[in-house]
């Protein structure tokens, strides 16, 4: 049996570092782009001899997750072929949406059963540390907002969806070789047990649900694109002294500076970047925006790409005609 695993990317706009007083513990929106997408093949080996196709950094995350997944399910030797990838540690979600979909093969191929259960997922791959957009949104796809951990564990996460409008589009901007802070590093920022004050966290939480879910649900680009822009800014402010200011790359500082000078608004960092993203009312704005872009900036090469939303979960095709195709949800 042969099971395909197609993923989108995730865009984090901001984590929200509350406490069980203040609520929004590990918080924040964020939400599912199509592009760039894992697509992923998986299928038992011949042999005790595994075979990964893919890039060499790919392929040794790969590795990893199965041998995490290994300490959780009885999975055979795989082979495993990797068509398409998200790019690591650029603010894209690239290692959950992979973790998360080599446990959902290795599920199935194990169980003959789908998980359903993004969090059950999540812990076979041992994601979701402290954020679910990702988790969630491999599910469900959509703008997530993550209510963070609850003072009561047993009350369970709180994440809502909200469908974003199919015709708005999300121009994705990053220095070509950069890439953000990630791994150990990320993990002894947070081991710090940093806390936003307590009227930040207000704030960032009033901006959402009266700000960005309002618009959203409205389809108001203009007040969505503004309200992004200062969710992002004041995130971004007080990350600012780990990552050296609102935008972590020096290049993307100055694109951000000469795009608001031609009237572009919106752009916001996802998650530690170091790439960004720029909404867009329709394909057409988000050609006008990615004309405006250069090819470098300070001799740093910029890479760009035009995204659409992703309002479906994850797909799972298989060769058994009995378990069928179909979307994670």
């Amino acid at each position: 049996m042969r099971i395909d695993v197609s993923t989108g990317s995730r865009l984090h706009f901001g984590l929200i570092c509350g406490t069980a007083e203040t609520g929004w513990k590990f918080g924040g929106i964020g939400m599912m782009l199509r592009h760039p997408a894992w697509q992923i093949s998986l299928q038992p080996a011949r042999s005790q001899q595994e075979q990964i196709v893919a890039s060499p950094e790919a392929t040794s995350r790969t590795i990893e997750f199965l041998e995490q997944i290994r300490t959780r399910i009885p999975l055979p030797s795989v082979n495993v072929t990797i068509s398409a990838e998200v790019p690591f540690h650029t603010g894209l979600g690239g290692g959950t949406q992979l973790g998360l979909a080599l446990a959902a093969a290795a599920e199935l191929l194990s169980t003959q059963r789908a998980s359903h259960d993004p969090y059950q997922l999540a812990q076979l791959a041992q994601r979701a540390e402290r954020s679910a957009i990702g988790t969630a949104g491999f599910r469900d796809g959509g703008c997530l907002i993550d209510h963070g951990f609850p003072a009561d564990p047993s009350n369970g996460r709180q994440v809502d969806r909200i469908a974003v409008p199919e015709d708005w589009r999300f121009v994705l901007v990053r220095p070509k070789e950069a890439q953000g802070l990630s791994g150990d590093q990320e993990r002894s920022f947070f081991n710090q047990r940093i806390q936003m004050p307590e009227l930040l966290v207000k704030q960032l939480a009033a901006q959402i649900n009266s700000h960005l879910a309002v618009s959203l649900r409205d389809r108001r680009f203009d007040d969505f694109a503004d309200g992004l822009e200062s969710y992002g800014n004041a995130v971004g402010q007080f990350y600012a002294a780990e990552q050296g200011d609102v935008f972590a790359h020096p290049a993307v500082r100055v694109l951000v500076e000469q795009l608001r000078a031609q009237g572009i608004h919106g752009a916001a960092q996802s998650s530690w970047g170091p790439g960004i993203c720029i909404p867009a009312r329709s394909i057409s704005h988000a050609q006008l925006i990615d004309s405006l872009i250069p090819a470098s900036i300070d001799r740093t090469p910029l890479t760009t790409l035009i995204s659409e939303p992703l309002n479906v979960g994850a797909t799972l095709r298989t060769s058994s005609p009995e378990l069928g195709p179909g979307h994670l949800a």
